[in-house]
């Protein structure tokens, strides 16, 4: 089994060139996005049949509320982290139960949330709505809450994106952001969430603050180390497509570069057609470097720990309804009817 590999799929359905791909492949994770929602029925059969290749690959979607809904052709729209943390924390645990729900009804072991980004004045993320305050503290108590809602259902969690990408005024998909100091403060967050049984997810940003002033986050060896003192659970890096690896050579090599900086895992999630490619790479290297190849076998037998087993299955009625009072929450939160708590954020 490549568990060092997390990949997308092409659509709703496999299929029998991709089933057979997949099956040589071997991935340990496989990630879902909205092309491969159709409705829950078909939804969860792909779940299953994903579920059911050699190896079983946990399943993974991104589901933080807001614009990252991955699940909103199938049940509508929930509030962002910024919407639900500015309500309270109420808000945000029905936020969390929301996601954790649905996750579990549809078979998905993994939730790759909560965001644990501090919003910063010119960073991208919090513009978005994405992160749940603009201090440290109040992302910590309120990505944790967020975090242990979802685990309740049986769901595992990542806490995104390490080391902190709240001050990053460029957008990592297209551009390699370059970190503040104050990303040392907010790297802290992390290990205050961090367990064995959670992930954690490293950007692809510059943060010399961390004393790494060359390599991003998730290909420097330094950034990676100083994340494993406090975290002893899986630690993937984002999908190695994204711009901001684009002066980091080909897929494949900036794959294999964040296997050899300490990830546990590669997200692979939009080019499908060179899943293969990244495989035949980092299998030649390993079997070139000893030491590559036995930390990827400490990194399979950490990814296997994690999300192997399928959440409870939760009924569809009682996801729906805390899909609604999430969102009936937030808008309640947004009246200004609760009490303050912590930087700007309230409690009901």
């Amino acid at each position: 089994m490549n568990a060092y590999l997390c990949c997308g799929v092409a659509g709703s359905e496999l299929s029998g060139e991709e089933r057979e791909a997949l099956r040589r492949l071997e991935p340990g994770g496989v990630i879902l996005f909205a092309r491969n929602v159709a409705d829950r029925y078909q939804l969860a059969a792909l779940v299953a049949e994903l579920h059911a290749l050699p190896g079983r690959p946990y399943v993974a979607v991104d589901l933080e509320g807001g614009r990252v809904n991955r699940l909103r052709g199938v049940l509508g729209e929930l509030p962002s982290a910024a919407q639900a943390g500015q309500a309270g924390v109420a808000a945000v645990a029905a936020l969390g139960r929301a996601a954790g729900a649905a996750c579990a009804s549809l078979g998905i072991d993994v939730d790759l949330a909560p965001v644990v980004d501090v919003a910063r004045h010119g960073g991208w993320l919090g513009a978005e709505g994405r992160c749940f305050a603009s201090e440290p503290a109040g992302v910590a108590a309120l990505a944790a809450v967020f975090a242990e809602a979802v685990e309740s259902y049986g769901v595992g969690v990542c806490l995104k994106h390490y080391p902190g990408l709240g001050s990053g005024g460029v957008y990592s998909h297209q551009a390699l952001p370059l970190l503040g100091e104050e990303v040392a403060q907010e790297a802290r967050v992390f290990a205050r969430l961090s367990s064995e049984r959670r992930a954690v997810m490293v950007a692809h940003a510059l943060a010399p603050a961390l004393g790494e002033a060359f390599a991003p986050a998730s290909l420097s060896r330094r950034v990676v180390a100083t994340l494993r003192r406090t975290h002893g659970g899986p630690v993937l890096a984002d999908d190695v497509e994204m711009g901001a690896l684009a002066s980091y050579g080909s897929l494949p090599e900036r794959a294999a570069a964040a296997l050899a900086a300490g990830c546990d895992q590669v997200l692979v999630c939009n080019a499908l057609e060179q899943r293969s490619e990244v495989v035949a790479y980092v299998q030649r290297w390993r079997r070139r470097e000893p030491a590559l190849d036995s930390a990827l076998r400490a990194s399979a037998a950490r990814l296997a720990r994690f999300a192997r087993v399928t959440p409870p299955a939760v009924p569809w009625g009682v996801v729906e309804e805390l899909w609604e009072r999430a969102r009936y929450l937030a808008a309640a939160g947004a009246t200004g009817n609760a009490r303050a708590f912590g930087d700007g954020v309230t409690e009901t």
